[in-house]
């Protein structure tokens, strides 16, 4: 199995990254948002816990671990969808999950939903959040 020899950037975990709250936003403003996910993964996690909030009332201390999970789990090359590797990825999950009150089940969502934008991203989106 992929180790997790790297870890995200410190600022990855920093809860100072809390999006502020936008008020109503344009078609036009989310299109270009969604324009932008493509190139940078912090606008990337903005977005999606944006989404994420205003259905499920996930707070940032929640999301912002499995996003840095995703991101750290994607640059390992870890596999996907096997099932011996699902609980591999849970038991890494239950030591890297900090103050996030998600278990494996919620967080997968949030970090296969991760990985995949990942995957459309340049290498340099990520913009030296692992270090």
């Amino acid at each position: 199995m992929p180790r997790l020899d790297r870890r995200a950037a410190p600022a990855l975990f920093n809860a100072y990254l809390q999006p502020e709250r936008s008020g109503r936003r344009s078609r036009r403003d989310r299109a270009e948002d969604a324009q932008a996910i493509a190139q940078d993964y912090l606008q990337y996690m903005r977005s999606d816990y944006e989404q994420r909030r205003s259905h499920g009332r996930r707070s940032w201390r929640d999301l912002y671990p499995a996003y840095a999970f995703a991101l750290t789990t994607h640059y390992a090359d870890w596999p996907r969808g096997a099932d011996d590797t699902d609980g591999e990825l849970a038991e890494h999950w239950e030591q890297m999950r900090g103050q996030s009150r998600l278990g494996w089940p919620q967080a997968r969502a949030v970090v296969e939903d991760a990985w995949l934008a990942l995957d459309h991203m340049p290498a340099a989106a990520v913009h030296g959040l692992l270090q």
